[in-house]
């Protein structure tokens, strides 16, 4: 549950921001989630890696059209899944 919840406020973080900038991916998923009532630990270190690659900036930029969490999850690339993974466990 908690992997679906920082994938989904990734990729509308991600989709409001062209480039990210330090701080305003990691505010806008906090954001995202504190408004959902759901836990934000993992919104700092997804920025981090999303931030170190314009490739997976793009890609979450995609990913975020896709509602279905599961689903965004399986549409990721295996770059894309690792930095998720790395940041909700």
């Amino acid at each position: 549950m908690r992997l679906a919840q920082i994938i989904a406020a990734a990729a509308v973080c991600a989709t409001s921001f062209s480039t990210v900038s330090a701080g305003e991916m990691a505010d806008a998923c906090i954001a995202a989630l504190e408004a959902e009532g759901r836990d934000t630990s993992g919104c700092t270190c997804l920025e981090d890696a999303v931030s170190e690659s314009a490739a997976l900036q793009e890609e979450f930029q995609t990913l975020g059209a896709i509602a279905d969490p599961a689903e965004r999850y399986a549409a990721a690339s295996d770059e894309a899944q690792a930095a998720m993974d790395q940041c909700t466990r």
